[in-house]
């Protein structure tokens, strides 16, 4: 064998020496990696910080009670609580991420009273449960049941004040000194936002001073303003908003009865508007009543200076015809000191202002913000 075939040969055992020995080896140090166990997803302990709760119904806003449940807060996860009495249910959503959901004596109570169908005055047991939900996982998970006492009361509006915020509104994106909307004085439910605005958006919060408050907000994000479509947000999360697309004068009416609705109208003032009845001086003569007077600069706002007599009056925005359109007060027989002037579509119902003292009077009326000054002179 000559050196050239030792070399191969040795080269050839050298390689079959080391197959066997990664054959040997290699088998010995293999380990199989398993994922780690994700954990359960739980909602943690559901609790409230009153087991015996008596609505008060003259303060709507303050709190009844607050649930809140010892879980991590996430956004991802999606929390609702389900309020039962017997075989009755109702459910209210909770700000995605929240650990907690303040209840105030008007939410909670037309929940019982409404969604449940709870006598009123009548002690019985409320059954509340948290249910939670990762989409985005498809997970689910439910809390403990506990279980408090409530005393409903009648029912009215969950919330006595209401504000208007956005850079569409003359006092922009100040949560701390929103604009106020105005109360209906004859119906609980509805509230009124009566202003020139900018092109911008707006929100509706229910408190002041607090970012992560309730709002009143579209469903969908800058929907067209003939929407009627309103949703109570738990904390304002998604942070849906109303756009004007157009600046000027608009009349918003929002309504938060359980079938609430939200009417933004673009608004076109009157360029003349009268006032008729016993007490003025043209009396009640439609087809020449008396003319107010128009304040320069101020396409709202008409004036009367001078005597009316014991009687009553409206204001019509046309002559001629009875089926007008009128401003008036909310409830009849209002006098000096009123300061509401409702738009009435067709003057039905037939309210009048009533003046008791003849004598001279300044009447001046707002006929964008609604409102009415009848002072004696």
């Amino acid at each position: 064998m000559n050196k050239n075939s030792v070399n191969i040969a040795k080269k050839a055992i050298t390689g079959l020496l080391l197959a066997c020995a990664a054959a040997f080896i290699l088998p010995s140090c293999k380990k199989e990696l398993k994922a780690p166990a994700s954990f359960p997803f739980e909602t943690g302990e559901l609790s409230a910080s009153a087991d015996n709760v008596v609505i008060n119904s003259a303060r709507p806003g303050d709190e009844a009670v607050t649930l809140t449940w010892d879980a991590f807060t996430n956004s991802m996860i999606r929390y609702r609580l389900v309020l039962s009495n017997g075989e009755a249910k109702d459910s209210v959503e909770v700000a995605s991420g929240a650990i907690s959901k303040r209840f105030n004596n008007g939410e909670l109570n037309n929940m019982l009273v409404d969604g449940l169908g709870m006598e009123i005055g009548i002690v019985a047991d409320l059954v509340i449960t948290l249910l939670g939900e990762i989409p985005s996982k498809n997970l689910s998970a439910v809390s403990n049941s506990i279980t408090i006492k409530v005393t409903p009361a009648a029912t009215g509006a969950a919330y006595a004040e209401l504000w208007v915020v956005g850079d569409a509104t003359p006092n922009g994106w100040n949560i701390d000194n929103p604009n106020p909307m105005v109360k209906d004085p004859t119906n609980s439910f509805q509230f009124k936002f009566n202003e020139v605005l900018n092109a911008g958006e707006f929100k509706i919060p229910t408190s002041k001073g607090n970012w992560g408050t309730d709002f009143f907000m579209p469903p969908a994000n800058n929907p067209d303003i003939t929407s009627t479509e309103v949703k109570l947000i738990p904390g304002g999360n998604p942070d849906n908003k109303w756009r004007i697309t157009n600046p000027g004068p608009y009349k918003i009416l929002l309504n938060i009865s359980p079938s609430p609705f939200i009417k933004i109208t673009p608004f076109t003032p009157y360029t003349q508007v009268w006032m008729v009845g016993d007490a003025t001086p043209a009396g009640w003569n439609i087809e020449n009543p008396t003319p107010m007077v128009a304040t320069p600069g101020n396409p709202y706002e008409f004036t009367y200076t001078g005597p009316m007599s014991a009687g009553e009056f409206k204001i019509p925005v046309s002559t001629g015809n009875w089926g007008t359109d009128f401003f008036m007060p909310p409830v009849n027989g209002e006098g000096p000191g009123s300061t509401n002037a409702v738009f009435v579509p067709g003057g039905n119902p037939d309210n009048k202002w009533k003046i008791t003292e003849a004598g001279n009077y300044k009447i001046t009326f707002n006929q964008l913000r609604e409102t009415i000054s009848i002072v004696k002179q």
